[in-house]
């Protein structure tokens, strides 16, 4: 469907080809929201670029073309000007409102929807924690970005396939496994099995300072697994494994994250093998000193190994088959690896080596590439121990959270489970509310505020403009009728704006993946809201206002519900 602001922009393009000098040229690349709300709510900057071809200075083809427009009865604009070269449109703001928000009250939980994907497939890969130790704060960055842009992109009609990974065969994983044998005396994990196996995986690096040749033995139970197939350390190997999914497992359920597959590396290794072997016979890799090499130096992607000497595999030995089963069993229009900037040259390599392997479908592939997270003091390190893990953050923010809820008047099931949305609330937020590109440095104390650019701030004004429908009688699926031409003040136009910007943003956020485009989003939208609550009276304004601000009261809930459900966050009604 055409949402109002499209409608409305196709209105100012429909105005300006109406006049003579801009007839026939394509005017929405140039229209952008005003940056001063003084000049306007919609400008059009096409006249700079006319300046030549009409000889005239922007300043006078923008002074012409106003003159030349004529604004129909029951327009989204209420007049145009000229400044600065310039053309500019102002909303006419009853009509505005009344289509936003007789949209956002139909729609309810798919105002927003764009259908851009609509008959496609798209696959989402992340997470992938090493099944070697429990997830550490790091590992939230990529589970919430590529939980956030499955919901993006399930809101943009995609078909969505949420996949997880583990790199279940390697040498940090034979590690363990050789801790777990040198060292378990076969017992069974005690509590969650993923951090009780992470103690074994921390002394193999303790022991192994002053025994280098642990490392040895590891390698020949790698070997013993991958190449020789040895039934006996495949039993074990696998048993280890899966203990830490196991953790893995819980530790996904109490962050609401779920999976619709997961792959392991292992099921991959052999039939990569064959792959490799294709690539050496057409001629795309060769052995060099026993290993299959790739030299891709001529596309700026250096030489990489894809097949070591001993015979054992790497990523790409897995990965590429991994993908060619991805995309012929899922019929994937588009697939998206979730995963840190240290792997940016990986995933390059990858891709190309798929497109030069002859997979059309290579062109589609997509890496999201995100920086760290780090510790005030510094990187994280799981293999010393020095890492904060999952579990623990997320434990440690419910519990600071139940402990601020405990002076209001809730019961202890309450209390729980809003203590809970909250502090998921917080540590989603704080995650993707910056861009992937950017590090992100951990700090507990601002997650939990209720004030600034915070998750608990967006749920607190939620359950704020919920209170206020709750002292009036009225319940969120009311409908007001309303006159939209009480909408008189300023800042009740900034909050319908922004309101009307929603879909727009959505789309956005799925054709760039960028999860972060809707949490700013939502950010303006509280903060506009806030704004408009703390300056005017909604429950003591005379009828007509009353019933126009709480209709867009309750539209704002509706947006703002949308929104955090991309984000992967819970409303709360009351904090």
């Amino acid at each position: 469907m055409k949402y109002s602001r499209q409608r409305m922009e196709e209105e100012a393009e429909k105005l300006l080809s109406g006049i003579s000098f801009f007839k026939g040229k394509e005017i929405s690349g140039f229209l952008s929201e005003a940056q001063n709300p003084e000049f306007g709510d919609l400008a059009c900057s096409i006249c700079f670029s006319m300046a030549k071809e009409l000889e005239k200075s922007p300043v006078r083809i923008a002074e012409e073309a106003v003159k030349g427009i004529r604004i129909p009865k029951k327009s989204f604009f209420s007049k145009a000007e000229a400044k600065a070269g310039y053309i500019n449109f102002f909303l006419n703001f009853p009509v505005a409102a009344e289509a936003v928000l007789d949209e956002i009250r139909k729609m309810g939980g798919d105002y927003g929807k764009s259908g851009m994907g609509e008959g496609k497939k798209a696959m989402v890969e992340f997470s992938q924690p090493n099944p070697v130790h429990p997830m550490h704060i790091g590992h939230a960055r990529t589970t919430f970005i590529g939980d956030s842009l499955s919901n993006i992109l399930d809101f943009a009609g995609y078909k969505v396939v949420r996949a997880n990974l583990m790199n279940d065969v390697g040498l940090q994983v034979a590690k363990l496994v050789t801790a777990y044998d040198l060292w378990a005396g076969g017992k069974e994990p005690e509590g969650k099995p993923d951090i009780w196996l992470w103690d074994f995986y921390v002394r193999f690096h303790e022991e192994e300072k002053s025994n280098p040749g642990l490392e040895g033995k590891a390698r020949k139970f790698l070997i013993k697994f991958e190449v020789e197939k040895d039934k006996k350390a495949a039993g074990l190997w696998k048993k280890v494994v899966g203990w830490c999914v196991r953790g893995f497992e819980e530790t996904y359920r109490n962050i609401n994250v779920g999976f619709d597959v997961w792959f392991y590396e292992s099921d991959f290794r052999e039939e990569g093998k064959g792959i490799v072997k294709k690539a050496v016979e057409e001629g795309i890799a060769k052995e060099d000193d026993g290993a299959i090499v790739v030299d891709f130096e001529k596309y700026g992607l250096g030489k990489f190994v894809i097949l070591r000497s001993d015979g054992t595999g790497l990523y790409y030995t897995s990965d590429l088959p991994l993908t060619i089963h991805k995309f012929e069993k899922y019929s994937l229009s588009k697939s998206f690896w979730i995963v840190s900037s240290e792997q940016n040259l990986y995933f390059r390599q990858l891709f190309k080596l798929l497109e030069t392997l002859g997979y059309k479908w290579a062109k589609d592939c997509r890496h999201i590439s995100f920086e760290l997270v780090r510790l005030k003091e510094g990187k994280m390190s799981s293999r010393e121990g020095k890492a904060i893990m999952l579990d623990e953050v997320f434990g440690r923010l419910v519990d600071l959270e139940t402990r601020q809820l405990k002076t209001r008047d809730f019961s202890e099931k309450e209390r729980k489970e809003i203590s809970k949305k909250i502090a998921l609330g917080a540590l989603r937020y704080n995650i993707l509310r910056t861009e992937h590109e950017k590090q992100i440095t951990f700090d507990w104390e601002r997650m939990l505020s209720v004030e600034g650019n915070t998750g608990p701030y967006l749920q607190y004004s939620y359950a704020r403009a919920n209170s206020i429908l709750e002292k009036g009688g009225i319940s969120r699926n009311n409908k007001i009728n309303f006159d939209s031409s009480f909408f008189q003040d300023e800042k009740e136009k900034i909050l319908i704006k922004i309101l009307m910007e929603f879909p727009s943003v959505a789309k956005s956020s799925a054709e760039k993946a960028r999860p972060h485009y809707v949490a700013n989003y939502a950010y303006s939208l509280a903060t506009a809201f806030n704004e408009f609550y703390q300056s005017l009276p909604v429950l003591k304004a005379e009828i007509g206002v009353k019933e126009a601000r709480l209709s867009l009261i309750i539209c704002f809930m509706l947006t703002l519900e949308n929104a955090l459900r991309l984000l992967g966050i819970e409303t709360v009604e009351k904090m």
